[in-house]
């Protein structure tokens, strides 16, 4: 497996590559995402992009991005049903790019995406790119059980030895993979190009601490701990009952939580908004004084750049990728993923809140280092690296 990239001769024009793509991870129902931008990016960039997705019903064509979103069902039986139909789709696209003398990669994008990526290279005999979003060789039992731990651990080698190419987006991914023999690279996530805009504030964060706003944006999966949240927020209201908590996304444990919070007292201080596109997330954040990240597991969740360009002081576990690159970010509080730690981090932000000075500095550094063009360019040269070896 390699990922060098191959040196175009000079007065060339680069090659044209068609990237069939394949994510089993379950989009919301929305008709724009990060995902559909990112992917119009690299469509434009590299020639042109099919995307087979996990999620609602949707056929979209953006240019040279071609978007199909198919339902995958809960459960192993019907997530391979979706694997595999997903991956002949795929053989279609691919044969019919490679009968028009396309170079083609094939990219593979969470478990369910793997297989079917693997699949369609074996088939068509072209090379495959894995992307691993999530630090899945740490993943914590409470989260996805030890059976289900296991055999993802064992999906995770088996596929990244069997790529032509892994993309990562934390270093502890990438010291995961190393430990096991098997090299990777580094491309963060991004942000979008409206972060760069600065949010329109009526007050500034905290200005209020009595009563804090907090806000949080995620599936709703065991991996979010949003019922670690929940538990830490029952905590902070004795002391703060003036205290909100906005919940965006939506996910399988929906009604387990709305459940949770009623039990713990707390259905009119937790909302719970559904999924929302990312101009409405916009709208959260500029009125949010504290954004929380209660993960259990993460890879480097784009959700902590977004908060923190948005100029909102962050709490988030120490998990994946987050304690690396919030080391040198004053507006983010780190702490371990249990319901005192998140109370006790929420306090202390409350307590010693970041300066504006700080916010504006954070946000600085996050834009300069996770443009979206600065992460389009490195996918453009990874996707190229695996195509043109």
């Amino acid at each position: 497996m390699t990922t060098r990239q191959a040196p175009a001769a000079a007065g060339t024009k680069p090659t044209q590559l068609t990237v069939v793509t394949l994510s089993g991870s379950r989009q919301a129902n929305v008709d724009d995402s990060a995902d559909f931008r990112t992917w119009a990016a690299l469509a434009g960039r590299l020639g042109s992009a099919y995307c087979i997705w996990a999620g609602p019903h949707l056929e979209r064509r953006r240019g040279s991005l071609h978007v199909l979103r198919r339902p995958r069902r809960p459960g192993i039986l019907r997530s391979l049903v979706w694997a595999v139909g997903s991956a002949l789709i795929g053989v279609r696209v691919a044969r019919a790019a490679v009968r028009r003398g396309e170079t083609v990669v094939v990219n593979g994008a969470e478990p369910w995406g793997w297989p079917s990526a693997w699949l369609i290279a074996r088939v068509v005999r072209r090379p495959w790119l894995m992307d691993i979003h999530g630090d899945l060789l740490a993943l914590p039992v409470a989260a996805f059980g030890r059976w289900r731990r296991a055999v993802l651990r064992r999906a995770v080698v088996m596929f990244a030895r069997r790529a032509d190419g892994c993309r990562v987006v934390a270093q502890s991914m990438l010291d995961g993979l190393e430990r096991r023999g098997i090299p990777s690279v580094l491309v963060p996530p991004r942000l979008l190009p409206v972060w760069e805009q600065p949010l329109k504030r009526c007050r500034p964060p905290l200005a209020a601490p009595a009563a804090p706003q907090l806000l949080t944006v995620g599936r709703l999966h065991p991996s979010k701990g949003y019922d670690l949240l929940l538990t830490a927020m029952a905590e902070l209201v004795g002391a703060l009952p003036g205290a909100r908590l906005r919940i965006v996304g939506d996910g399988p444990l929906r009604a387990g939580l709305r459940e949770q919070a009623e039990r713990l007292g707390l259905s009119d201080r937790v909302e719970f908004l559904g999924a929302r596109g990312v101009d409405e997330i916009r709208s959260e954040l500029s009125r949010a004084d504290l954004f929380v990240i209660s993960s259990r597991d993460e890879g480097l969740p784009r959700t902590l750049l977004e908060a923190a360009a948005a100029a909102v002081p962050v709490v988030a576990t120490s998990v994946g990728g987050i304690p690396a690159v919030a080391a040198r970010w004053d507006s983010v509080t780190v702490v371990t993923p249990v319901p005192a730690a998140i109370a006790n981090g929420v306090r202390h932000v409350l307590a010693s809140p970041p300066s504006a000075e700080q916010l504006a500095s954070v946000r600085s550094d996050v834009l300069a280092t996770y443009s979206f063009e600065t992460n389009i360019d490195a996918l453009s040269a990874l996707f190229r690296s695996v195509g043109t070896e």
